[in-house]
Formats: C-alpha cells, sequence, structure tokens
C-alpha cells in the first residue's frame, strides 16, 4: 500500500535537506550566570565541538570538570555515515511509497533519537560526576551533569540544553513520517476532514506554546538581582532574552538595576499588573504610575497597570504617568 504522494514528495525533500546538517551544529548547550548575561554557548556538530570550549573548560578547571574536547567523543568518527544512511533510508521511503517501509523508517528513527539521549546521558553523567578530587572549589554531594533536554541550575549557572538548526532538520523528517502515517491512519477510516480540521488548531496550539507568558511563583521564585523571594503579588517584572532565557525581578529598581549591571538583549517583557495581583500582562500594552506613595518591595515606586485611568484611580498624586515605552531604562 503506497502512502500519500504530497507526503512522500516532503518526505523526499526533508532527507536531502538532513545534508546540510552535515554543516550546521546538531546540538547547543547554553549556559547563563549574573557575570555572563548574553550566555556561553558549545556548538555539537557531527563532527566536533564549537562555540565558547575555552572558557567553559577554564570555569570547569576550578570545580574539577573534564575539558571539553573533540577527541572524547568517538561518535564522532561514524556520525557521518549514519547521516548518510539516514538521508539513503529516507529517500528510498519515498520513492518506493511503502506504507510498511515509511512505518519501518519512522520506527528506526525513533529508536535511533532514543539511543542518542541515551548515549547523550552516559556521556553527560561522566562528564558531571567523574570530577577530579584535587579541584580548588568543592561542593559535598554536588554535581554538574548537564540536561539531556530543556532548563536546569548548576550552582550560579542555568543550563538549557537543545537541537541546534542542524538536528532540527533530522527532527523535521520524523515529523514528516509521523503526521503521513496518521494521515493516512485517518484516511482509512474516512476521518480525513477531521484530521484536517484539527491542523490549524494543533499550529494555533503550538503557536501559543512557543508564545507563552513566564509565570512567576510568589513565594518561591527568587529576584535575578537581589536573590531575595518574589513575595508581593502586586509587583513583578519578567522578560525573556531570544535565546529562550527568562529573568525575573520582584520590582522596577531591580529590574533596572540588573539591566544596568548585566546589559541583556531583551526579546519580550511582561509586568505584574497591580489591580489584577499575579496577572502578568504584556509590557507594550502596559501603563505605569511613578511616585513616592507607591511601597514597591525594593523601593522601587513603580506599579504597573492595564490602562492609564486606573493608575490614575489607585495613585492620583504619583509623580508621573505613562506608558511602558516611556518607564523603560535607557
Amino acid at each position: 500500500m503506497k502512502f500519500n504522494l504530497v507526503f512522500r514528495i516532503l518526505l523526499g525533500l526533508c532527507s536531502l535537506l538532513v545534508i546540510y546538517s552535515l554543516f550546521l551544529p546538531l546540538w547547543e548547550i547554553y549556559l547563563w550566570a549574573p557575570q555572563y548575561p548574553e550566555g556561553l554557548s558549545v556548538q555539537i556538530w557531527h563532527n566536533e565541538v564549537k562555540g565558547d570550549v575555552d572558557v567553559i573548560n577554564g570555569l570547569n578547571h576550578y570545580i574539577g570538570m573534564k575539558h571539553i574536547k573533540t577527541e572524547m567523543f568517538p561518535e564522532f568518527l561514524y556520525l557521518k555515515y549514519i547521516i548518510l544512511g539516514f538521508v539513503a533510508f529516507g529517500l528510498l521511503v519515498a520513492i518506493q511509497g511503502s506504507l510498511k517501509f515509511l512505518k519501518i523508517f519512522f520506527t528506526t528513527t525513533i529508536l535511533g533519537g532514543i539511543i542518542a539521549f541515551a548515549d547523550f546521558y552516559r556521556w553527560g553523567y561522566d562528564y558531571g560526576h567523574n570530577l577530579d578530587p584535587t579541584a580548588p572549589i568543592q561542593v559535598p554531594g554536588m554535581a554538574y551533569q548537564p540536561p539531556i533536554i530543556g532548563y536546569k541550575d548548576l550552582l550560579n549557572f542555568t543550563a538549557l540544553s537543545m537541537p541546534a538548526s542542524g538536528g532540527w532538520i533530522i527532527i523535521s523528517v520524523g515529523v514528516i513520517s509521523f503526521i503521513a502515517i496518521l494521515f493516512h491512519w485517518f484516511k482509512s477510516r474516512k476521518l480525513n476532514k477531521v484530521a484536517l480540521l484539527l491542523l490549524p488548531i494543533l499550529a494555533i496550539t503550538i503557536s501559543s506554546c512557543s508564545n507563552s507568558i513566564p509565570n512567576i511563583n510568589f513565594g518561591k521564585d527568587d529576584c535575578d538581582f537581589c536573590k531575595m523571594k518574589i513575595m508581593d503579588k502586586k509587583f513583578g517584572i519578567a522578560f525573556s532574552t531570544p535565546k529562550g532565557r527568562t529573568f525575573k525581578f520582584d520590582d522596577a529598581h531591580c529590574y533596572t538595576a540588573y539591566l544596568k549591571e548585566f546589559p541583556t538583549e531583551v526579546a519580550q517583557t511582561y509586568v505584574v499588573c497591580f489591580d489584577d495581583p499575579e496577572k502578568l500582562i504584556d509590557s507594550k500594552t502596559a501603563f505605569f504610575a511613578s511616585g513616592q506613595d507607591i511601597k514597591s518591595p525594593m523601593g522601587g515606586g513603580v506599579a504597573f497597570f492595564k490602562d492609564k485611568a486606573s493608575s490614575a484611580k489607585f495613585f492620583p498624586n504619583a509623580s508621573a504617568f505613562g506608558t511602558y515605552q516611556e518607564y523603560v531604562p535607557q
């Protein structure tokens, strides 16, 4: 049985694009700390490791971690051939068009991903646990294993591990295969119209997740500047960087002080709405009131509102009102 021609074409094109992953990083790990607000990064390619490797190795020396170098990854010797084999298999399935081969290809892709994650975990465990006992800095019971995927705090650093551009290309082949199988499953049950109706909903869901509003856990989260617990539910600011890192602050003073001391590229900012406690609103639509009457946690004297009328209602004697753009520090 053949699968849909459109998906055969997509699978063939995506399989060919996987060749470009040989010229792109497959995976990347970012590290942020107050002294490195822009972050440090390591990119894993099919045959080498690039990025801020020397800086990270210098930091790792103090806690006894091994130096990152290409020689510590024996997988680099044959990863190129695995990728080329993956391309050939994908093209064969696309040309032949057999649904049975497509399912075998998708299963093989999933198993390959599981093996890759297991290998990454094995390396990360050794890298983060096998420390030099004579290192200058030692924290009893502390391990520094990087996350397989997602965020993880390591002392004063936050690490993010995620696919890079080459990795996303490979992942796209697996996604196309899965959608093709799912489409055929719906079609065989005469539910293809339902599937087509669900696609826009899925796209909207993915889009909304990628632009989700950050959450401040009052009483649990620490301010990224003063390191105190964020307690007052009427105050707070959070912003994200282009790389997806989120910073949280208990009031405007800590927010402006952090940006002054650690200049950081800001992608999007959200502020706590004073008249709707705990709720964060997009700074682009926010209004502020500033004055001595506003008792914010760290003396910033600034509160944010949904509109100017609300800010004037709560603090009629404030010394300044305006939009967030008029408030934001230059």
